[in-house]
């Protein structure tokens, strides 16, 4: 039995992947729970609103909005550095994650799912569950001491819902303005983004909250499917209720 308070990490690609489960953080935070996110790359790639600025200024940009947003959100947050539009699993990689979840001693990671539209998510989602299985095998040396069993792993949304069916679902309508108003912190994603989707980040989060809540009953909620792996799974329930 879990004694401490739970700890929680989001894992994704670029600096703004907990748009499918920042509601659920905040409610997680809000039950005392530890909370550590994490990008995989550096982001590099994130500058179509303007051309002309260099991957480095867009990468140290990006990171600084991400570094923010979890202090705003009472958590943590680590890149790993790789490079935006080339996300490949490797050994350095997998244990650089495991060091991560081993230090927040992580009992839950919700990570991004593979049917997501963008290869870097569908990598980042993939390491992050062999970081998890790893991180509590005890010959694996990181650093850290392992974990004394691995974490629940669970996917989050896709980006606009597409090719991903929940099976549970977190009440978010309370949690929707601060969700909105952290997502604005990624300034740059802010104008980044309709470059890509044609939606900035708060009309994705108010589309497909709308679209979830409807499905379960309430104004706002995010959708999760757990990972059906041992040993990434735990008895009970680990979503806020």
């Amino acid at each position: 039995m879990i004694r401490r308070p739970l700890s929680v990490v989001s894992v994704g690609a670029h600096q703004d992947d907990e748009l499918g489960c920042l509601g659920t953080l905040i409610r997680y935070r809000d039950q005392g729970c530890r909370i550590t996110t994490v990008s995989v790359s550096n982001g590099d790639k994130g500058g179509q609103h303007d051309p002309t600025l260099p991957h480095e200024v867009v990468a140290r940009t990006r990171i600084d909005e991400a570094t923010r947003m979890a202090a705003e959100l009472g958590g943590t947050y680590f890149c790993l550095g790789l490079e935006d539009g080339f996300v490949f699993d490797s050994r350095e990689i997998r244990l650089a994650l495991a060091q991560i979840l081993r230090a927040a001693e992580a009992d839950v990671v919700l990570t991004l799912p593979p049917s997501d539209y963008n290869n870097d998510h569908v990598m980042a989602g993939q390491i992050a569950l062999h970081a998890s299985l790893i991180a509590a095998i005890n010959v694996i040396d990181t650093g850290s001491p392992p974990l004394v069993r691995a974490p629940s792993v669970l996917f989050m949304d896709t980006i606009v819902g597409l090719d991903f069916q929940p099976t549970h679902y977190v009440d978010i309508t309370d949690q929707f303005p601060e969700k909105e108003r952290l997502l604005r912190l990624h300034d740059s994603q802010m104008r980044s983004q309709p470059n890509i989707t044609g939606w900035d980040l708060v009309t994705h989060a108010e589309v497909v909250g709308r679209f979830r809540g409807q499905q379960c009953g309430v104004r706002y909620a995010e959708g999760f499917r757990p990972v059906l792996r041992t040993p990434l799974l735990r008895p009970g329930w680990v979503l806020p209720s």
